[in-house]
C-alpha cells in the first residue's frame, strides 16, 4: 500500500485474464499458442498458454509481467519471450498452480535471468 491508501500500481493492471481467454498468444519469433480457459484458475498474475498442436500440445504458466503489449482487434498478446522458451516452461500443473511453493519455484527459475519489458537493465 502507498500513503495515499492504495494499491501500488502493478504491470498490466488493466488487463482482465476472463477477456484475454482465446486470444492468440505471439512470441518475438511468432506464434507461441492461444491463451487457455485455465487461465482464470492462476489469475490475475499469470495466464495458461496452451502452445497448440494436436499431439504436443502443453499448457505452460506465463506470468503477466511478460506480456508487452495487446491488439484488441486482432484479440493478441505479445510476450518477451521466443516460441521455444515459453514450450520450454514447466507443464501447467492444474493441482499445483501457483500456489505451492516448490511449483512456483520452477516458475520462477525458468523466467530468471529474464526481465519485464521496460525493466531496467542491471
Amino acid at each position: 500500500m502507498t500513503d495515499s491508501g492504495q494499491a501500488p500500481e502493478t504491470p498490466h493492471r488493466h488487463l482482465s485474464t476472463a477477456g484475454l481467454l482465446g486470444w492468440a498468444v505471439e512470441a518475438s519469433d511468432g506464434s507461441a499458442g492461444k491463451v487457455d480457459p485455465c487461465s482464470e484458475e492462476v489469475a490475475p498474475d499469470h495466464l495458461v498458454v496452451d502452445t497448440g498442436g494436436t499431439l504436443l500440445s502443453k499448457k505452460v504458466l506465463l506470468p503477466l509481467r511478460f506480456v508487452t503489449h495487446t491488439d484488441e482487434p486482432n484479440r493478441t498478446l505479445y510476450v518477451a519471450h521466443t516460441r521455444e522458451h515459453l514450450k520450454d516452461a514447466p507443464r501447467f500443473d492444474r493441482d499445483l498452480r501457483v500456489t505451492d511453493p516448490g511449483y512456483r519455484a520452477r516458475i520462477d527459475a525458468h523466467y530468471a535471468g529474464t526481465r519485464s519489458p521496460g525493466e531496467p537493465g542491471i
